[in-house]
């Protein structure tokens, strides 16, 4: 059985984990320091999310079908989704095996890995 049986839930858990990392701290400080977009392709539920970082703020929204071209595209399962939240994943283990799909620099999305692992250190304190 799938972690999120819907799109709504992996949207809410999505949204409600950046909610939470931009009252952070030091994700203030990434986001400060930050200018991409990411385009997160989800499947089993499927749902289209992109992630837009720039001048300190981040907007998540749900597209339904948006022209904008976004710096780097992820693809993956709700459940590997969360995984990658919550650092159950080995996240260039996942690119290799293409549990992870990505389209764009790599070296954008290692741009990112403040803010994973942000998500990782906050996942673990909420247990």
């Amino acid at each position: 059985m799938a972690i999120f049986e819907t799109s709504e839930q992996l949207y809410s858990y999505i949204n409600e984990l950046f909610e939470e990392l931009a009252a952070l701290p030091e994700v203030r400080e990434t986001l400060d320091s930050l200018k991409l977009s990411v385009r997160f392709n989800y499947t089993i539920p499927d749902c289209v999310m992109t992630l837009t970082i720039s001048d300190g703020e981040y907007t998540l929204s749900r597209d339904a079908g948006d022209d904008t071209t976004p710096d780097v595209e992820l693809t993956m399962t709700g459940d590997v989704a969360y995984k990658f939240w919550t650092g159950e994943l080995n996240v260039m283990g996942a690119i290799t095996t293409r549990e992870i799909g990505i389209v764009g620099s790599l070296g954008k999305i290692m741009r990112l890995s403040p803010l994973i692992k942000a998500a990782i250190r906050h996942n673990k304190k909420r247990g």
